[in-house]
C-alpha cells in the first residue's frame, strides 16, 4: 500500500486539531477514521507497532467523542 498523500497528511493533522477542540463533526470523524485506517493498514504492512499504537488509540478517542456528543 502507498504511504498517504501530502493531501491526506495535512487533513488528518486539521481534523485531529479540530478533535482536541471538541469541534469536529460526525462527518469529519468519519473522514479521520477513514484516513486513519489506511494508514494502520500501511503500518501493518511495515510492522511499525508504535504507529499502530498511536492509530488505536486515537481511533479509541474519536469514538469516546462521538459517544459523548450523542
Amino acid at each position: 500500500m502507498t504511504k498517504l498523500t501530502q493531501e491526506e497528511v495535512q487533513r488528518r493533522r486539521e481534523l485531529t486539531e479540530k478533535l482536541q477542540k471538541g469541534t469536529l463533526t460526525p462527518e469529519e470523524a468519519q473522514e479521520l477514521i477513514e484516513i486513519l485506517e489506511k494508514e494502520k493498514k500501511i503500518a501493518e504492512e511495515e510492522r511499525d507497532f508504535a504507529a499502530l499504537v498511536a492509530i488505536f488509540l486515537l481511533l479509541a478517542l474519536i469514538a469516546m467523542y462521538l459517544n459523548k456528543k450523542q
